[in-house]
């Protein structure tokens, strides 16, 4: 059985390059599938739901795939190990290819998990914060990933709150702990299918009460539309192999399907591997997960489509910004070709 660490999946960790094959149980394969390793973004969670339950019923086999898992030590261990032929693909966030790419390395995202990201503020009710500017004389925490601060600073701004009033602090991913014991009195960068179930579990009421806290989006406060993680693969091994990254986009999508359809099977799925995640956390989490999932985008062409242009304009904001040095051709970091 896997063990689940307890971290945020944007988790950036001291840079390794050794990793871990994770075995799923299930029955021994035919030897006659075509192997196909994908990185996941960290240990397995109940965001990698779609991939795992894929899995289990079959969706990959049926395309003739033997899926392995591999967990990197950090997020950007899987762009490496996609960049340098040891994995098929990779789940990346949106930020990390862009700063990839500016950096050279040739990944490429071909399907994209959520339509649009919903990293923000979590705060709880009994504090009485109605607006961002309420955050000023407040202790904010963050994680210290740099497009979240950036993200935070930029919404702060937007709202009329003076910076200089806000103490933002750096916890690294024990912020839930520290919201807790009030030694903070916010979530600087929350996401809304991860916290704010937890936070309700832990002050023991039920994992979809939405009265318990006020969250903040980001994109609500001038943060332009952002993909959060994706499908990344590596340009040359794509071009080698289209039907391949095809076949599994297929099974794939079955298997983002079948999550929305059935989210409470589905979190079971994930916890037969990972027994640690609470159930009521799980369906709740899958349930916003399944709302993130969709758009007219998707309505239009299916599940995973990505717009150019959003990637336009998360690559402006971050140029803007100083998280990149110089512009990145996006239409080589994008791509929906193998979605058709």
């Amino acid at each position: 059985m896997i063990a689940l660490q307890k971290l945020k999946p944007l988790a950036c960790a001291a840079l390794a390059t050794l990793t871990s094959t994770l075995a799923l149980s299930s029955p021994a394969l035919s030897a006659e599938l075509t192997k196909f390793r994908y990185a996941l973004i960290s240990n397995p969670g109940i965001w990698d739901a779609a991939v795992i339950n894929a899995m289990e019923h079959k969706f990959f086999a049926d395309e003739g795939l033997e899926v392995e898992l591999i967990s990197p030590n950090s997020p950007a261990d899987g762009l490496k190990l996609v960049a340098s032929g040891g994995a098929e693909l990779a789940t990346a966030h949106s930020t990390d290819v862009i700063i990839a790419r500016s950096k050279d390395l040739p990944v490429v995202s071909i399907a994209t998990n959520h339509q649009m990201g919903t990293t923000g503020v979590l705060v709880p009710a009994e504090s009485g914060v109605k607006s961002l500017k309420d955050l000023e004389g407040k202790n904010v925490g963050v994680t210290g990933i740099p497009f979240n601060k950036v993200m935070l600073e930029h919404s702060l701004k937007t709202a009329g709150a003076d910076l200089s009033k806000v103490n933002i602090v750096t916890v690294g991913f024990t912020q839930m702990p520290l919201l807790l014991s009030k030694r903070i009195d916010a979530l600087g960068d929350a996401i809304s299918w991860d916290e704010p179930p937890i936070y309700n579990v832990q002050i023991k009421k039920p994992a979809d009460d939405t009265s318990t806290y006020t969250y903040f989006t980001f994109t609500d406060y001038g943060v332009p539309r952002f993909y959060t993680f994706g499908l990344v693969g590596e340009e040359e091994a794509l071009r080698k192999n289209p039907d391949l990254y095809r076949a599994f986009l297929r099974a794939w999508r079955k298997g983002v399907e079948w999550m929305i359809a059935n989210p409470a099977e589905a979190a079971d799925g994930v916890i037969k591997q990972v027994p640690s995640i609470s159930k009521e956390e799980g369906v709740v989490a899958l349930k916003e997960i399944a709302r993130v999932s969709v758009s007219p985008e998707t309505e239009a062409n299916g599940i995973g489509w990505q717009d150019t242009g959003v990637w336009e304009k998360q690559e402006k904001f971050m140029l803007e910004n100083g998280l990149i040095s110089a512009d990145i051709d996006v239409s080589k970091a994008v791509t929906n070709d193998y979605l058709k």
